[in-house]
């Protein structure tokens, strides 16, 4: 896949970051020392837990240099840096992974998730959240308006999965 484009991500900032204030308002951490943004994306999320941990370290991890550095641009006096989430593991004192529509991406995030949060310590958080939406109007149609334009080869290169479920 080519890098991410930060700009077209950033069109829909709102409408993208409204989720990510969903997931936050879920975290019941009342103070953190180390938080792990995985998945940052152009920093609109990092802002957010900056925000909330204002005396917190705070890093934002992706995998994509340009949305990386979109992130450094937006937020200058935070780290940002390139990581993997199918198998980056958190250092023994972070207390909050943070990963807003990420790891829909992994393909083995069954595996991943829970190595993820076996490295956190005792009191620590894992918060995801991972959008599902395949079966959705929006993809059913996406489909019928492909093949009524003759366009449905097109559309099956796109692959389209539905998540796994994940309990522990």
């Amino acid at each position: 896949m080519s890098d991410w484009s930060p700009e077209r991500y950033l069109r829909f900032e709102d409408e993208r970051t409204r989720a990510a204030r969903d997931l936050l308002a879920q975290v019941p951490l009342a103070a953190a020392t180390r938080v792990v943004d995985m998945g940052c994306g152009p920093g609109n999320s990092t802002e957010l837990l900056a925000a909330r941990f204002p005396f917190a370290e705070v890093v934002g991890l992706d995998s994509s240099p340009a949305m990386l550095d979109e992130a450094r641009q937006r937020l200058p006096a935070l780290r940002f840096e390139a990581a993997d989430a199918a198998t980056w593991v958190p250092e023994p004192d972070v207390d909050l992974v943070y990963a807003n529509a990420t790891y829909q991406w992994v393909p083995q995030h069954l595996e991943q998730l829970p190595r993820v949060l076996a490295a956190l310590p005792e009191g620590g958080f894992l918060a995801v959240q991972m959008p599902d939406n395949v079966g959705e109007p929006t993809h059913r149609l996406m489909a019928e308006t492909a093949a009524a334009l003759g366009l449905a080869e097109r559309l099956e290169r796109v692959e389209f999965r539905r998540l796994r479920s994940l309990s522990w």
